[in-house]
């Protein structure tokens, strides 16, 4: 049985991601705590966790509704690229037992796993977790603190308009492989396989997202987990710890992402 903070957090996360809520829209702790029958203190907190989620930006005293711009996403999705290969090449140069758990979490986790399936996205998410070193390692932290929660929702609803799915599965394989034989360059390049291929379906859904266009809601379970950040904190006010990212996204600070 969920709590009522658990419950409002989950309403409110999808209902922003499927454009019931538009994006820019003002949104209060009073018409959280109006819609939701919620103590405004209660509604307050959450109203943080939602912004360090990602799925509410400050505006002046309030927030509004996040906008996921393709300048901001690119920026996120080319960040946490850079940061998973860092820990893709430090795996590889460490101990060759250290690789075979990895491989099993694969099996286990993704392998058969329909991509459509919450089961697949919080398999990514302990993925990456692995590859970036565990709970509280330096890279986890740094992805924790500039790459919102909401980015790898958006990662996991774009497959909605791939071609084809199937690369993290293919990347681990590569990567594997790569780190086995020791070969660095391989390395490298299967780290990326799996963010430049979902590059074109990620710009896609901001894209129809930008024009007011949605997915349908036909993830499986999906959207029924509260799930850990990348650093192992939880992210929501119901939990013992909501983790509030030192920096910043870019538009929020009124910059602009350069093209790279």
């Amino acid at each position: 049985m969920r709590s009522k903070t658990d419950s409002t957090y989950l309403d409110l996360r999808e209902r922003i991601l499927f454009g019931e809520l538009k994006p820019g829209t003002p949104f209060s702790a009073a018409d959280m705590a109006e819609h939701y029958d919620l103590h405004i203190n209660m509604a307050r907190r959450l109203m943080v966790a939602m912004k360090v989620g990602g799925y509410l930006t400050r505006s002046g005293p309030s927030y509004v509704i996040s906008t996921f711009n393709h300048p901001q996403v690119e920026e996120w999705r080319l960040a946490l690229a850079t940061i998973v290969e860092i820990g893709a090449l430090r795996l590889a140069l460490s101990p060759a037992r250290r690789l075979q758990p990895l491989a099993d979490f694969v099996d286990r986790s993704i392998r058969d796993v329909p991509v459509d399936h919450e089961d697949f996205f919080l398999g990514a998410m302990g993925l990456t977790h692995i590859v970036l070193g565990g709970n509280k390692s330096t890279l986890s932290e740094l992805v924790t603190q500039i790459i919102p929660q909401a980015f790898f929702r958006l990662l996991w609803l774009s497959d909605t308009y791939a071609d084809r799915t199937g690369f993290l599965v293919e990347a681990s394989d590569r990567f594997l492989a790569a780190a086995e034989e020791g070969d660095l360059a391989r390395v490298r390049q299967a780290s990326r396989f799996f963010f430049d291929g979902i590059a074109p379906s990620l710009r896609t859904l901001i894209e129809k997202r930008e024009r007011g266009i949605y997915p349908g809601r036909d993830r499986k379970d999906g959207f029924q987990t509260i799930e850990h950040n990348i650093a192992g904190y939880p992210t929501h006010a119901g939990s013992s710890r909501t983790f509030t990212p030192v920096v910043l996204p870019l538009v929020e600070t009124d910059l602009v992402a350069l093209e790279l």
